[in-house]
């Protein structure tokens, strides 16, 4: 059974990750507040998880922000693939030449 510790520090790492893409000039205000409207979660309450200060983490928050962070996740590799992909074609043209 995961310990509260390690709890916390996944749902840290999800909020940040929610956060992303990093914009220039962003603070870190920013970057929760955007997480938060991705998250669909209140400011604060993702300011919490994002410097760990949550006393508590329901099951059912953790486990909406482990299936919005699945999804996320899928979305990256989708998108890895595809830019690998076209580097290959790159390549594969350039090795034409």
């Amino acid at each position: 059974m995961p310990s509260a510790e390690s709890i916390a520090i996944e749902m840290q790492s999800i909020v940040r990750d929610a956060a992303k893409p990093l914009l220039p000039g962003d603070t870190i205000g920013r970057q929760i507040e955007r997480a938060a409207r991705v998250l669909g979660m209140a400011t604060g309450k993702c300011k919490r998880l994002w410097y760990r200060e949550d006393k508590a983490i329901l099951a059912h928050e953790a486990d909406r922000l482990r299936e919005w962070h699945a999804q996320w996740q899928d979305r990256q590799i989708h998108r890895l693939d595809h830019e690998l992909n076209l580097l290959r074609a790159r390549k594969a043209k350039w090795d034409k030449c």
